[in-house]
């Protein structure tokens, strides 16, 4: 790792934010098991995916690519489907190591609770505010994340169905670089080609916050502006970063196959296109998976 890079004026400008992802990761590990009671329209599941990313350090002189193994383990209640309202309770535990950076492996916990209204027979609204801690092995990616998630959806027969879905986010990092609010609104649709095999496509516009990679060739806006602020040296990616409001376009495909009564796999494939006042970004990511609910 390059040792000058810490010794760069613009460190001043970031500031470390005590997040306690450790303590709120543990809190909410024991929510998962103390609010979520039995239920037979509740249930658990584990898993496992390996995956790829070709920009994971979002440079606009092209990127890095790294590749990534996951495990989660997560429960979730439904709807019954026998009232017009109900509530719903999903809590994911992951954890996550990276073959190239490897100070981007992190655990997470996720508890999102919800309500759902059956409008009728065809219409599902839904709400779910969400609260996200992980902890990062560069701990200055640490963060808390807090938001909201609404969604639409419609079947328009048995074996498809069309959707729409807002999602706010604020997420609080340990150093201010790495934090971001953001609003993501998009579209997607499913079809079951059988009863064992789906396939779902859809397309996310969002505006909010990212970090970017000052890669060689990254010109900054004149006059700092949004660009040139929270300037840091990142030792997990061993170069400059600094944060600024985006635009993301992103299009992706997810496959969904059962292999028995409780063992699934999955696949998906994201084209995401990023442009900012340092420029534009691609990435293509993408995964293949192994689960199984008991």
């Amino acid at each position: 790792m390059s040792g000058g890079g810490r010794g760069n004026s613009r460190n001043d400008k970031t500031k470390r934010i005590p997040v306690y992802s450790g303590r709120t990761i543990a809190a909410c590990l024991i929510g998962l098991w103390l609010i979520l009671g039995s239920s037979v329209y509740a249930g658990w599941e584990t898993g496992a995916k390996a995956g790829f990313d070709t920009n994971v350090n979002r440079d606009t002189g092209g990127g890095e690519n790294d590749q990534f193994l996951s495990v989660y383990v997560s429960f979730d209640r439904g709807p019954t489907g026998e009232r017009r309202l109900d509530w719903t309770m999903s809590t994911t535990a992951e954890g996550a190591a990276f073959s190239r950076f490897s100070d981007l492996g992190y655990v997470s916990a996720t508890v999102a609770p919800g309500l759902v209204l059956l409008y009728g027979s065809i219409h599902v609204i839904s709400a779910s505010p969400f609260l996200s801690a992980k902890s990062v092995v560069d701990s200055d990616q640490s963060s808390v994340s807090f938001g909201v998630r609404m969604a639409l959806r419609h079947r328009l027969r048995r074996d498809i169905y069309i959707g729409e879905y807002y999602v706010y986010t604020d997420s609080r990092a340990e150093v201010e670089t790495f934090s971001y609010t953001g609003n993501a609104v998009g579209i997607f649709a499913g079809f079951a080609w059988t009863p064992a095999a789906s396939t779902e496509i859809g397309y996310e516009f969002s505006r909010g916050d990212s970090f970017r990679s000052l890669g060689v060739g990254t010109v900054e806006p004149a006059g700092g502006g949004a660009g040139g602020e929270h300037h840091r040296f990142s030792d997990a990616f061993d170069s400059e970063v600094a944060r600024e409001r985006v635009t993301r376009h992103a299009v992706g495909v997810n496959i969904g196959i059962l292999l028995g009564k409780s063992l699934f796999s999955r696949a998906g494939y994201t084209f995401t296109n990023m442009d900012g006042d340092l420029g534009t970004s691609t990435s293509h990511a993408g995964y293949f998976g192994v689960g199984h609910r008991f």
